[in-house]
């Protein structure tokens, strides 16, 4: 089963999970080209055509990954549903279960904080950002305001979430790094669902 949409492209395909395999075992440094186009069967030179570098592989490889877990975010997410703290349990979730569902991308995601290429590490992290951002403005749009108490400013208390959210994915991933398990998995999905039930007590009527 291919982690990422199968292009028509067969070899392009191929070239891409044996890229993906090679990087999240070995990491960026270690990584080999030689054992990317023997696991694909093909040629160094198509897979130079394709990529230009193994630097510029490996980008496209986490941002690849990336772009899939956030389709798989966005595809779960009942935008009908114009309460943003049901939307940010449900994106949040399935972004979990996203990870738990692609361990590779999960390894490969943690490679990244060993590369010494400063290229490599802004080009990379940009993206995730990028992504980041797009994704939280897409959960806050048109959402029901009148759900918040009098006299808050929402978009301050979006941002307070925002953050929240994201600082604690920072401290569990800082405190687990390099062991994800699902009992790893729960604890980060209880923290987040004890916040939002906090948001929910704190900022609606």
């Amino acid at each position: 089963m291919s982690e990422f949409t199968l292009h028509d492209d067969a070899r392009r395909s191929r070239i891409l999970e044996a890229a993906l395999n090679e990087f999240s075992e070995k990491g960026y440094k270690k990584a080999s080209t030689n054992t990317i186009v023997r696991e694909a069967q093909v040629s160094k030179g198509l897979l130079f055509h394709y990529f230009i570098s193994k630097k510029e592989l490996y980008i496209y490889i986490c941002n690849a990954a990336t772009d899939t877990i956030t389709e798989e975010l966005m595809e779960e997410v009942n935008f009908a549903d114009r309460d943003v703290l049901n939307r940010l349990y449900q994106s949040t979730f399935t972004k979990i279960e996203s990870y738990n569902k692609h361990p590779k991308f999960v390894k490969l995601f943690e490679s990244v904080e060993q590369v010494e290429d400063a290229e490599i590490v802004e080009r990379v992290t940009s993206k995730s950002l990028e992504v980041s951002n797009a994704t939280f403005e897409a959960i806050f749009k048109n959402i029901d305001y009148y759900q918040f108490k009098d006299r808050l400013n929402v978009d301050r208390c979006l941002d307070v979430v925002k953050w929240t959210i994201d600082k604690i994915g920072f401290d569990w991933k800082q405190k687990y790094k390099g062991i994800t398990t699902n009992e790893n998995y729960e604890e980060l999905k209880m923290d987040i669902t004890n916040y939002l039930d906090l948001f929910r007590d704190a900022f609606y009527r």
